[in-house]
């Protein structure tokens, strides 16, 4: 077992940078993107060749543009983006700059992360924390919001952590199929590979089509190579194309699942640091048109949630109340989108449209607050802010305890749901089948409540701010929510 780390390396600096603190009483900090973008054009300026990492693809295109606007001419035609949903061309294109040491800035997603050459830098800016202490090892290695401001209150926490197990349901037929599929290209499936591949693999061979068996075992009957169907950074293979509808020129792809949310008609795209409008998406040739814009806003999109329990797979009385975890199907349907001012995210106007439903069936842990946790809070609206509130900041916290990212998680808090017939809280993983994050907080359930009410005890703000109750992908634009609802919740649970 590799315990320690005795490669060479020179010293390194750390430092935690939190955002200025513009109002106390609402807890408003200065923008992490702007402050990261103002850090890294100081960086280039200088001659630093710098790595800025952020957590989705429209945080990069975000920062890449403000640097890019802080710096002169020739300093910004060294600056780039790089994320998933570019075409391969452009991807090597960027990757070669890098390597030449053309490029003194870049901003990137985890996708540079991964496995890719790109030379010596000076500097590497984190904005926010990745999710995994694995993952910001892996970002510092290449050189706030709520999870964040936890580790900028308590940096040794952050410093002092392990790198974190991975988990992993590898009876999730999503993530079992393919490799069966690949190991029987390269030998005949049998019963002596179940210690392996695990004893649902001979089921899952059954069952696939494109296996055939024989007296040696299962084996690969189609003529391409499994394994290259397989995407290292999406689960999704169903692509939608981004065209530009003036020149015709393919800007790059975005998989179905994003497709709804980020280039619905209407909706800002960002590329290569320029601003598009999305003026039609076709759903049955799945192509999004888009046009060139300079526009002062973004958009959000608000989405209707469903979630129905299919199995309670484990019950314990933990807190005291029930705490559940198993099955569930989630429905996601976007029904409008918001369009947010740069400046200061306040909401212009709200549009609403209609997107296909979506539905996916994964795990989740979810529980129901006694009487006794709601007394004083039992009343609309503030019963159900307290739940979302409480909904979003334990969505923040279970970073603490899964190796994921909150874009990993999703939640659903309601008033009264149809199955339970009492105020509930969901959280559930965010991918399709479970990988085993939820479950996690089932087994460290009363750590993770008690990390998430500390959060909420120590931020300033008074009503609710992005350190601790609002969330960035909020299917609800972040309404309502009652940060002291959620604080006394919480607390009434822990001292059960």
């Amino acid at each position: 077992v590799v315990e320690h780390d005795t490669s060479p390396r020179a010293e390194r600096e750390v430092v935690i940078w939190n955002p200025p603190l513009l109002d106390p009483e609402l807890g408003q900090r200065a923008s992490p993107l702007g402050e990261a973008a103002r850090l890294l054009s100081q960086l280039a300026s200088q001659g630093f060749r710098t790595i800025c990492f952020t957590k989705s693809r429209k945080a990069a295109e975000l920062v890449h543009r403000f640097a890019s606007q802080r710096v002169d001419i020739a300093t910004a035609a060294r600056l780039a983006p790089y994320r998933a949903g570019y075409t391969p061309e452009q991807r090597r294109e960027i990757e070669r700059r890098l390597v030449e040491g053309d490029l003194l800035g870049v901003t990137a997603t985890d996708a540079l992360e991964l496995g890719i050459d790109i030379g010596l830098l000076d500097c590497a800016i984190s904005v926010g924390f990745p999710g995994t202490v694995a993952s910001l090892r892996q970002q510092w290695g290449r050189a706030g919001r709520r999870l964040d401001q936890f580790f900028a209150r308590e940096p040794d926490a952050l410093l002092s952590r392990r790198v974190e197990a991975a988990i992993l349901d590898h009876a999730n037929p999503r993530i079992l199929d393919p490799h069966v599929l690949a190991a029987a290209f390269e030998a005949p499936l049998d019963r002596s590979d179940e210690g392996t591949l695990g004893p649902e693999a001979l089921e899952r061979a059954a069952a696939l089509p494109e296996l055939g068996e024989t007296p040696a075992g299962y084996v690969w009957r189609g003529r391409d190579y499994p394994a290259a169907r397989i995407s290292l950074r999406s689960g999704d293979t169903d692509s939608f194309t981004v065209v530009d509808a003036t020149s015709g020129a393919l800007l790059g792809l975005v998989e179905r699942d994003r497709a709804y949310s980020t280039v619905h008609e209407g909706a800002v795209y960002l590329h290569l640091g320029e601003q598009y409008v999305v003026e039609a998406l076709d759903l049955e040739t799945r192509v999004a048109l888009v046009a060139p814009a300079s526009v002062d806003w973004y958009t959000q999109v608000k989405k209707d949630t469903e979630t129905a329990i299919e199995e309670v797979e484990r019950s314990e009385s933990r807190l005291g109340l029930e705490l559940d975890f198993g099955r569930v199907v989630v429905s996601e349907q976007v029904v409008a989108y918001a369009r947010k001012a740069v400046r200061d995210g306040s909401t212009i106007d709200v549009v609403p449209m209609l997107m296909p439903e979506t539905t996916f069936e994964t795990e989740a842990v979810w529980f129901c607050p006694e009487p006794r946790h709601l007394e004083e809070l039992e009343r609309m609206p503030v019963l159900l802010g307290t739940l979302h509130a409480a909904e979003h900041a334990l969505i923040a916290l279970l970073p603490l305890r899964a190796m994921c990212d909150r874009w990993d998680i999703g939640g659903l808090s309601t008033n009264v749901h149809f199955q339970t017939g009492r105020p509930t809280i969901f959280v559930y993983d965010g991918h399709a089948g479970g990988v085993g994050i939820t479950s996690r907080g089932f087994d460290g359930f009363e750590g993770w409540v008690e990390d998430t009410a500390r959060l909420l005890a120590r931020c300033p703000c008074t009503s609710g701010c992005p350190s601790c109750v609002q969330s960035p992908k909020c299917g609800n634009l972040n309404e309502p929510l009652d940060k002291a609802g959620a604080r006394t919740l919480l607390e009434r649970m822990l001292r059960a």
